[in-house]
Parts: C-alpha cells; structure tokens; sequence
C-alpha cells in the first residue's frame, strides 16, 4: 500500500506592505532515500496574504500533490504579518519674538501601499512649549501619541526657533536759538510686542549731538550708538538738532 508522506508548509514572517516570501514545504515520510522530485505532481504551498493585507497571522495552506507511491498529509503554517515602520519627524519652524506660534507639522516617511497619514488609526499630535511671550531662542517640537494596527510609529521631535523681533528707535528731531542750552534729547520707539516698553531693553541706545551752547546757527545731527537686547534687533535712526538765530 501507499507510504504516509506528512507535507508541512513552513512558518514565515514578513512585514506589512511587504510582498510574500517564497513559501516552502518540509517533508517527512519519503522511502528509499526518495525526495520530491520522485513525486509525480509535488504539493505547492500558498497563502491568501497579500502586501495589502493587515497585520495578523495568515494560514499557509498545502495542496495538489500527486503520486502512485505515496499518500499526502498536509499540515498547514502561519503567515506572520508584523507591523511596518512608520518615522513620524516634527517639522522644524522658525517665528519671531512676540509672533503666534506657526502650525506644526509632521513629515512622515515609511508609508506602504501608497497610503498617508489618513490612514493613521490615531495620528501623533506636535506640540511646544514655547509661546508668544518666550524668549528668543529653540524650544523642542514634541510628538506624543500615535498608534496604528499597521504601523509602528517612531516619533522623531523638531525644534522652534524664536528669532528677535525687529524695531526702530528714532531720534527726535529738536530746535533751540543760538546760545542756548541743547534741549533733552529724546528717542520714539516703534515695533514693540507683547506690551514692552523701553524698560526691557537690556542696553538702551545712547542719543548725543555735537551741538553745544556756543555753536553756530544750522544742522547739526542727533545720533544714536548702542543698545542691545536679547528679544529685540534694533535699528537706529538719527535726528537733527536746528540751531536757529
């Protein structure tokens, strides 16, 4: 009578999006140093699995083999379908101080089957710490949360740069007579942000003219030099102090 040749479909493991493996079969039973190739017709191995199935175990299936020797016990296998690789990466931003903080963003890269982030089960959410009020300087972009039945996500943060905030200091133009003292000497200020004032400057602009009591009647200019500030890049503009008769 016919021999008992017990067929097994080999375990495999792939990862979402990725096409299947060759799937083999191991065999226990053969004769006479026999092997598969004495078969008439020998078993095939398939799966219903494909690169668009979701993570899950697949069965692996054997059928169709033929001989005059031998009787076939099939024994099937598993299809392991792992979860793909999904890099989540804050998008680096740049704003001003005093400016609202811009959109953040999330570039991805690891999408299979030609997917986007829409098909994230639960999308991972970028946020910072950094407000309207923060100092110059860079503050991370966070990611938190993320999760997919398909993929796993891997969080990457960014950063937000704060950048000074540009304003203008402008000397006062002033008028005085011949022989008399210089007037106090003053500076409008434009482009403050979040409700400062001149008091927040860590060093105020120094304002000076070359004009004293004994010079001649004409123009003479009101200058400008200095200040510095951590939040602030300041421009200086000068001014004219008019000595008349």
């Amino acid at each position: 009578t016919k021999a008992l040749l017990t067929v097994t479909a080999n375990n495999q493991g792939r990862q979402y999006g990725a096409a299947n493996p060759t799937l083999t079969l191991s065999y226990s039973g053969f004769a006479n140093s026999e092997t598969e190739a004495n078969l008439t017709t020998a078993p095939i191995a398939a799966t219903l699995a494909g690169p668009t199935s979701n993570v899950g175990a697949y069965p692996i299936t054997v059928s169709g083999g033929v001989s005059g020797n031998y009787d076939f016990n099939y024994v099937s296998g598993t299809l392991t379908n792992a979860k793909a690789t999904l890099l989540a990466t804050a998008n680096n931003q740049t704003r001003t101080y005093g400016a609202a903080n811009p959109t953040l963003t999330i570039n991805y890269t690891g999408f299979v089957n030609s997917e986007t982030a829409a098909v994230i089960d639960s999308q991972p959410v970028a946020g910072t710490v950094a407000t309207v009020l923060s100092d110059v300087g860079v503050y991370p972009i966070t990611l938190t949360g993320g999760t997919d039945n398909n993929y796993t996500i891997n969080l990457v943060p960014g950063s937000l740069s704060v950048t000074k905030a540009s304003f203008t200091a402008t000397a006062d133009n002033k008028g005085r007579v011949y022989g008399a003292s210089n007037p106090v000497l003053t500076i409008q200020y434009s482009s403050f942000v979040n409700g400062d004032t001149p008091a927040v400057l860590d060093t105020q602009p120094t304002i000076s003219t070359t004009a004293v009591g004994t010079s001649a009647p004409g123009g003479y200019p009101i200058t400008l030099t200095g200040g510095l500030d951590n939040n602030y890049e300041l421009t200086l503009v000068n001014g004219t102090l008019t000595v008349t008769k």
